[in-house]
């Protein structure tokens, strides 16, 4: 059975400040909700999150991540099912993963595509190990 959406019948009125309107108002725009849904959820002691831009851009790289390792898998196991010796794994896709990872690590903690000393001393790094 769905759920049946509340009805909202009682009006509750407030006087607010010019910049109390615009904060609450710019808040609500942020969140993707009314003005009003937000006063309700305020008061209801609801915690409100707000979805940064980078969560969905990093959302969309994972998804790119996640379905080139599963293309990768999926030919290494149908060799194994039919009793081949799988492929060897080429290690240059999975350096520019590791990059993409490096940077999308970066962006979820500093807010920036750009390459910093510490993504270039990991990448650094893996040419070391690589060696």
């Amino acid at each position: 059975m769905p759920v049946k959406p509340k009805q909202h019948t009682i009006r509750f009125e407030m006087l607010l400040t010019q910049e109390q309107n615009e904060h609450w108002q710019a808040l609500a725009e942020k969140v993707g909700i009314s003005k009003a849904e937000l006063v309700r959820r305020s008061m209801a002691g609801c915690r409100i999150k707000t979805i940064p831009q980078a969560n969905w851009q990093c959302y969309w790289q994972l998804l790119n991540i996640g379905t080139n390792i599963h293309q990768i898998a999926k030919a290494q196991n149908s060799a194994i099912a039919n009793g081949l010796i799988p492929p060897p794994i080429d290690p240059i896709p999975f350096e520019k993963l590791t990059k993409q990872i490096n940077r999308l690590r970066l962006h979820l903690l500093l807010g920036t595509d750009e390459e910093t000393n510490e993504e270039q001393s990991l990448g650094d790094d893996w040419e070391d190990k690589k060696r």
